[in-house]
């Protein structure tokens, strides 16, 4: 299997098993990270866009070069949580502890140009 088929499966797996507990785990987040929320609909909007898009990287993992436009919108994706988290913590409003998850996205982020540049050759390939 090509590199950029599993860079999608794992960042759409792993993207999938950290969200979904989401889902169920508003009650917890309250206890440790308070205040609680105070706008359900922003939180389980934001963790089912995000589900959406973790199955959108499992679909490009099916033929990266075919889908290689919407590696863009996924690198769009990735980085700007990391940029929002990194400005964030910068202005002291989130904690350190986000700083992990905003790097995992970067790397991912980072990874998707790679694959984007990578399969360049191929699609213009396939394009001829």
């Amino acid at each position: 299997m090509k590199p950029a088929k599993w860079l999608f499966i794992i960042a759409g797996i792993f993207g999938l098993i950290v969200t979904i507990p989401l889902l169920f785990a508003e009650k917890t987040i309250e206890q440790m990270m308070p205040p609680a929320v105070n706008h359900p609909e922003f939180f389980y909007g934001f963790v089912v866009l995000n589900i959406c898009w973790q199955i959108l990287y499992l679909f490009l993992a099916t033929d990266p070069v075919r889908y290689r436009p919407m590696m863009i919108p996924a690198f769009l994706a990735k980085g700007s949580g990391t940029v929002a988290l990194t400005w964030l913590y910068l202005l002291g409003r989130v904690s350190s502890q986000w700083i992990a998850i905003g790097a995992v996205d970067g790397i991912f982020a980072v990874l998707f140009l790679v694959a984007f540049w990578a399969t360049r050759s191929e699609s213009s390939m396939r394009a001829a």
